[in-house]
């Protein structure tokens, strides 16, 4: 059990550095559809290629 823990702690400052790493984007909506409320606190964009 004291393994598993000790290997469950290495993995989460392992990759703590990175999921706090953040970027955030503007990307302007324009007239592009979109729905829900314009003060919304998150936006999803989502890029589609039809090929």
């Amino acid at each position: 059990m004291k393994t598993i823990l000790f290997c469950v702690c290495v993995l989460m400052l392992a990759f703590s550095p990175a999921l706090s790493m953040e970027q955030r984007f503007d990307v302007p909506i324009l007239d592009s559809p979109q729905k829900g409320p314009k003060d919304a606190p998150v936006t999803i964009i989502e890029f589609l290629d039809f090929q």
